[in-house]
């Protein structure tokens, strides 16, 4: 991994030296989720492996919302004037991003070496609160008694990314305005913690909990259809994320298979309004541990025996951006 961060800074200084135009721009997006009411089925016995869908059975569960502005200095180092490299750019961009119960703030390094491909490198650090019992940060104390609240600023969430990205677009092969069948695929490897808690003990991090020190990948492939209409893009997004191994968490939850891979399958479509406003819809079928056993009183699943797959329609999702 260090030889890894080496050549990344080695190459963005020598790309630097040949850099011949610079750019800023910024954005503000303000993201808002609705998730309805969907309990877990109780199914089998813990030695099968069964797939099930659960149903929604009630209106509201919970919602999300944050605002992240971005700021955006390309650096633009071509390589010629063959439209494969002329595009070629670095981008640096702080970011911060605020929710009701969270404060983070973020940095990106990106590399655009030859059109269809992208490599970024990304750190974020934040910390979290409650607030009318929504639990920004906090860790576990057991399984039945659930997450204790950490204070503020005395612990803080951190991320390290690595990303590389592929994307085409059949447009650059055939011109034409109704050509553009996009596709997009991404591999990250990332590393992320809370601090002050012990390795193997899991936590929660923005009322998201099922986390843990250690080593996580995320995936996603996107497949769509740009227009030149307001509804400017449909398209479908898979996303794969999980821990590498079990040794995240501590071997007493070895049951509840720390390894599990979330899947998710998103139908998306993007409002473009003009060149500095966007809107993002998306809805979210998505998968989680099934268990033979209810959880009873306990505040969570982590004493349980996973025994398959659950999918389930998590969410619907809007994203609005606002570029300038």
């Amino acid at each position: 991994m260090k030889k890894i961060l080496i050549l990344f800074c080695v190459t963005l200084i020598s790309v630097c030296l040949f850099a011949v135009e610079t750019d800023t721009s910024f954005s503000l997006v303000s993201d808002f989720a609705y998730y309805p009411k969907s309990d877990s089925l109780v199914m089998g016995s813990p030695q099968d492996d069964i797939s099930r869908f659960s149903p929604i059975n009630g209106f509201f569960s919970a919602v999300e919302a944050r605002v992240t502005g971005k700021l955006y200095y390309k650096i633009s180092i071509p390589f010629g004037d063959n439209p494969l490299v002329r595009g070629n750019n670095i981008t640096l961009s702080p970011a911060l991003e605020i929710s009701p119960v969270t404060l983070m703030p973020q940095f990106f390094v990106a590399f655009t070496p030859i059109a269809f491909l992208k490599f970024t490198a990304s750190t974020k650090v934040g910390t979290g609160w409650n607030l009318i019992g929504i639990n920004g940060m906090g860790d576990l104390v057991t399984p039945e008694v659930g997450y204790e609240i950490l204070p503020p600023f005395k612990h803080y969430f951190y991320e390290f990314r690595l990303s590389n990205l592929f994307q085409f677009d059949v447009g650059a092969i055939i011109s034409g305005d109704w050509t553009h069948v996009v596709m997009q695929a991404s591999y990250d490897i990332l590393y992320t913690g809370l601090s002050g808690v012990e390795n193997g003990t899991p936590w929660i991090w923005q009322a998201s909990g099922e986390k843990a020190n250690g080593w996580n990948y995320y995936s996603q492939i996107i497949l769509g259809y740009q227009m030149p209409l307001v509804l400017q893009t449909v398209g479908l997004q898979f996303e794969l994320s999980g821990y590498y191994d079990s040794s995240s968490f501590d071997v007493e939850y070895a049951n509840w298979n720390p390894e599990f891979m979330r899947v998710n399958i998103n139908p998306i479509c993007i409002l473009k309004f003009n060149d500095k406003h966007a809107l993002t819809i998306q809805t979210r079928f998505s998968s989680r541990r099934g268990f033979s056993a209810d959880k009873g009183e306990s505040a969570t699943n982590f004493n349980l025996d996973y025994n398959g797959r659950e999918w389930w329609f998590e969410r619907i999702a809007f994203s609005y951006a606002y570029s300038f």
